[in-house]
């Protein structure tokens, strides 16, 4: 049997400071790298990494059926025209324009509920507004939106300039985003949030649009939490199980773990570190075990990046090589290509 880790955030950014890796214990980890054949390929985000993998390369993604798709709440219509309209947080920089996305905005489901109510009433002629969650909020609109819309991991930390719509019928929805900019900076919710030292919801971005697609799942037993890759497994026909500790799954398996990005994405290398000591415990472990007793033949950890991929091909056929030894993640990470070198395949020593 095969199973296949994908871990976003396990590459952390350069930097000229020793990395948040160092001196940190992962004997399984260090273990699984020093036997494994390490792949560096070129940057991507993990959402279209795992569009790729679930044998979508080269077509449209609708990110936002997908994603209302593995949402915990009432399944979209296929016929619907699906939007993302995330909330999220601009600001300056000396003279550009940058975007937060709501993972630091702490939104809380009454907030949301409160603006969605009013963007329903306000826009109502647009569509109809949905937050499911505080910090994923959706339109099913009454227009097809036809312009392609970059993906919000693109856009966050990035001057949005760079990332305005391309495509047919642009004006209608610039028109959109501008409208919702001026009424989300003049409601009382953000008003409360400035005077309590919140940062303001001070836009929305607009993303995702496609025509739903039949997805090819990349494994039987298909494990996962995150609303986009639930709907990925979901529209290829399978049924998302939580992704808890590593447990046998008797045929080949694929599981995503979400629990690095944010502490990635804020650069919290305290909290990358505590959630790589979990990973260690409830996956590094106990799939080294399983490669040990030949329950698993082949154990492939990707980690997709905007740094690089990072992939960890391990057989239990290679634990026999003796020769091999043990390398330390942070030994593995100062070794990350930069971005706009080649990329290359290796075996650790």
């Amino acid at each position: 049997m095969q199973y296949d880790l994908v871990l976003p955030g396990l590459v952390w950014p350069a930097s000229g400071l020793a990395g948040p890796a160092a001196d940190l214990e992962l004997p399984a980890l260090a273990a699984l790298i020093g036997h494994a054949r390490v792949h560096w390929g070129a940057a991507c985000t993990p959402e279209a990494w795992l569009a790729d993998r679930f044998q979508l390369a080269g077509k449209r993604i609708p990110y936002a059926w997908l994603r209302r798709l593995g949402e915990a709440t009432t399944s979209p219509e296929r016929s619907a025209h699906w939007l993302c309209i995330d909330p999220v947080h601009l600001h300056f920089a000396r003279d550009k324009l940058l975007l937060a996305d709501a993972s630091g905005l702490d939104i809380t489901q009454a907030e949301a509920d409160t603006l969605i109510a009013g963007l329903n009433e306000t826009f109502a002629d647009i569509g109809r507004f949905e937050a499911p969650a505080p910090d994923r909020w959706y339109l099913r609109a009454e227009r097809e939106p036809r312009p392609f819309f970059h993906p919000l991991a693109d856009v966050t930390g990035r001057p949005i300039q760079l990332f305005l719509p391309e495509g047919d019928d642009i004006p209608f929805w610039a028109r959109l985003s501008n409208e919702l900019q001026v009424w989300l900076f003049n409601h009382p919710v953000n008003a409360a949030r400035e005077a309590a030292g919140q940062r303001a919801i001070n836009s929305a971005w607009l993303w995702g649009a496609g025509q739903p697609l039949t997805p090819i799942a990349p494994a039987p037993s298909l494990q996962a939490d995150d609303p986009y890759t639930c709907g990925l497994i979901r529209a290829s026909g399978g049924a998302p199980r939580s992704s808890g500790p590593y447990a046998a799954p008797g045929t080949d398996g694929f599981t995503l773990l979400t629990a690095l990005r944010r502490p990635l994405l804020h650069r919290d290398p305290d909290a990358w570190r505590a959630t790589l000591g979990t990973i260690e415990r409830d996956w590094f472990a106990p799939l080294l075990a399983a490669l040990r007793s030949r329950h698993l033949s082949r154990l492939r950890i990707t980690a997709p990046g905007d740094r690089a991929c990072l992939e960890l091909d391990v057989t239990a056929a290679s634990l026999w090589k003796f020769w091999r030894k043990p390398l330390a993640l942070d030994t593995l990470l100062r070794q990350t290509p930069n971005p706009a070198s080649d990329v290359a395949s290796t075996t650790a020593p």
